[in-house]
């Protein structure tokens, strides 16, 4: 999970109003999506309205602005999922929706968060081992949230003639096969040009795959 020192580290950041702070982490996420070896501060402080000085005040250096990023990333995870799971409901493919559509509320607010997320995995200039010990927490995050989501699923909403375990992996295995082609950016597509900036396109196609794996479980 994310380092629970994130709000002492950066306090002087987080004393700044909400808005400001949106602005700041929105243009560091954009800037970074072109890779860390690429990404310039002076471009981050244009687009946040920001002097240079003010920004390492508040991150001290780019790996550490870098850094911030990604742990904030988890955290914002961490903490507005597990505080929405326990509000939905046992039905696992309405889970699996609800999660989904939480999604897109925090692309409402950070639209390049997930994408930066996905390309720290694929940034190898910026490894490092603060960067693998948080990666590391991002997969146990995911994964917690979703096991959190199956342990509460209504097992007897499926088919008599079905092993819920079975179909229950099925689902999981449907699931990360899906995320991972919309992951990868097409051809000639640069990173952030992925599916958070086609999200609408994106959930009708993931909203047609639940329906048919709950037409082929459920009774």
């Amino acid at each position: 999970m994310a380092d629970n020192n994130i709000h002492d580290e950066f306090h002087a950041f987080f004393n700044l109003e909400e808005d400001k702070r949106e602005r700041i982490i929105n243009a560091a996420l954009k800037e970074f999506l072109h890779g860390y070896k690429h990404a310039s501060t002076d471009n981050i402080v244009k687009e946040a309205g920001i002097s240079k000085g003010l920004l390492f005040h508040y991150f001290g250096t780019k790996a550490r602005l870098y850094q911030f990023l990604i742990d904030y990333g988890i955290e914002k995870m961490q903490y507005e999922f597990f505080d929405r799971l326990g509000s939905f409901d046992n039905d696992i493919f309405e889970t699996i929706w609800q999660l989904s559509l939480l999604k897109q509320e925090i692309s409402r607010h950070f639209p390049n968060l997930f994408d930066f997320m996905t390309g720290v995995y694929l940034d190898q200039s910026a490894a490092s081992e603060h960067s693998v010990k948080a990666l590391e927490n991002f997969k146990a995050v995911r994964a917690q949230i979703l096991a959190d989501a199956y342990a509460k699923a209504n097992l007897s909403l499926f088919r008599d003639n079905i092993n819920p375990a079975t179909a229950m992996q099925i689902i999981e295995w449907t699931m990360n096969g899906f995320a991972a082609t919309k992951a990868i950016p097409d051809a000639g597509i640069s990173l952030g040009e992925t599916a958070r900036n086609r999200y609408d396109d994106y959930l009708r196609e993931y909203r047609e795959i639940l329906d048919t794996l709950k037409k082929a479980f459920y009774k």
